[in-house]
């Protein structure tokens, strides 16, 4: 599962363009231009590696019990506000959770609405040549086994990341990382809220772990820009909401682990993933 870097992101889906060489050129260097006029965001790949898999939060959703609620996601439609380059990475990951969400739940419609959404994200942001649309939506209108999907997409992301990192775009990749991680987490308290499930409360606890992991990566490149020290506040908060909330390990194999997180400590820790979440989407 670690082996293809996030999953969520893997089911991201987006379109192969078809770009004429001079519009290529035009791309390449348009971004490099961007990227010696400011500080250069210092990225830890490694660490971006390590991140878990949102999609396992995912999953753990929708064996809740929980109906399927399209309501809280991320509207597709909110895709045209989205201009800048930062709101644009942060997006295409909190879409992409919402794209694996509609999937596992089987919602054709609603994937296919997020698979779009992905897309524009994903061409804004010059990534979606490295993925082939038409064939991902092919297999998402089909239905067919999730692996499929995995191992078509998970290709493009492999070649996207990478040219992320020669192009020196670590800032766009940690960014996508960030908002489908805070998505995922997002969707899951507001689930667990209304259904007490262990499984899902001691991933949601174990994501303090996360936290941490982010709050390293983003506090090296607070002076980037604004927008970086604005999210790297907003993960402060979320670390705050882990305050008292713990996960200890059973001492005996195959027990489960002891989850210390009471109703007010999930219920001020919602609050304020949704407090982030909303800003990441307005």
């Amino acid at each position: 599962m670690k082996k293809i870097f996030w999953l969520s992101l893997s089911v991201l889906i987006v379109v192969s363009c078809s770009q004429s060489d001079s519009e290529k050129k035009t791309s390449k260097d348009t971004i490099q231009k961007q990227t010696q006029t400011k500080t250069e965001f210092k990225t830890d790949y490694e660490l971006l590696n390590a991140m878990p898999n949102p999609i396992e939060i995912t999953d753990l959703i929708k064996n809740s019990g929980i109906e399927y609620d399209n309501s809280l996601l991320n509207k597709s439609e909110n895709v045209e506000k989205y201009n800048a380059e930062y709101q644009m990475a942060l997006n295409m990951g909190v879409y992409s959770v919402d794209l694996g969400y509609t999937n596992l739940h089987a919602k054709t419609q609603d994937a296919i609405k997020y698979l779009d959404a992905t897309r524009k994200m994903a061409e804004g942001l010059k990534v979606a040549q490295f993925f082939d649309f038409e064939k991902i939506k092919k297999i998402t209108q089909e239905s067919k086994d999730m692996n499929e999907l995995i191992f078509t997409t998970g290709l493009g992301l492999t070649t996207m990341r990478q040219k992320l990192e020669e192009e020196k775009r670590g800032e766009v990749l940690t960014l996508m990382v960030v908002g489908g991680w805070v998505e995922s987490l997002y969707l899951a308290t507001q689930v667990a809220e209304k259904a007490n499930k262990p499984a899902l409360n001691e991933k949601i606890a174990d994501q303090k772990l996360v936290v941490e992991l982010i709050l390293k990566e983003l506090e090296a490149n607070k002076s980037v820009s604004k927008h970086i020290e604005a999210i790297y506040n907003d993960m402060q908060k979320i670390a705050e909401g882990y305050k008292n909330i713990s996960v200890e390990a059973s001492a005996k194999e195959g027990q489960p682990a002891k989850v210390n997180m009471s109703k007010e400590d999930l219920s001020k820790l919602t609050q304020i993933v949704k407090e982030v979440r909303s800003r990441i989407i307005s």
